[in-house]
């Protein structure tokens, strides 16, 4: 070959790129690495809920009654207390003392609807509400005790309330309320007691 040929050709091949040459930085034939995640967000503590308030606690309605003897009967004056939570349409019947004196037998409680004790709060047959002779029955035994009724149908608050009225003590004739023996007003009562 002559010479100016071979630098034409030289030349071409060099300006074609000639021989084929390896990139500077071989690719690497691995597949890209799965990218990192981004940082996990770090979750910040969330501010702890308030919790919800507590109900309000049970309002206690209160009554007391002193039912002392009706002119004739000689016992001592006992004080019942009428208790009653929330809306609930029973109360609980205790008494503070107890009616020394008084035979023991069985008796009945009645709310008449008088307002005071006297000749017309006490007959019998003037109940303030069926219901509320109903289960207000107690026995005194031989040697006295506390009165404790619970589950009684009457109300503290409200249009039928027997704050007001008169807590009437009878005796028992067949099974019924019978002789009265002893009233007493029937007041609300607002100590914690």
């Amino acid at each position: 070959m002559k010479p100016i040929t071979m630098l034409v050709a030289v030349v071409a091949l060099a300006a074609c790129g000639g021989k084929k040459t390896e990139p500077a930085h071989p690719q690497d034939k691995t597949p890209p690495a799965a990218e990192a995640p981004a940082a996990s967000k770090q979750q910040e503590p969330k501010e702890p809920k308030e919790p919800p308030p507590a109900p309000p606690p049970a309002k206690l309605f209160k009554a007391t009654a002193d039912v002392a003897p009706v002119k004739g009967q000689k016992f001592k004056t006992a004080t019942i207390k009428f208790t009653q939570k929330d809306s609930d349409p029973t109360a609980e019947v205790t008494s503070t003392g107890w009616f020394d004196g008084l035979p023991a037998g069985k008796y009945h409680f009645v709310i008449h609807t008088a307002a005071a004790c006297g000749a017309n709060a006490s007959k019998a047959g003037a109940p303030f509400a069926a219901a509320a002779a109903a289960g207000m029955d107690f026995t005194v035994a031989k040697d006295g005790g506390n009165i404790d009724i619970s589950g009684v149908a009457i109300q503290l608050e409200g249009d039928q309330t027997i704050t007001g009225h008169v807590l009437v003590m009878h005796d028992d004739k067949a099974g019924k309320p019978g002789k009265v023996l002893g009233c007493g007003p029937i007041v609300t009562f607002d100590s914690a007691d």
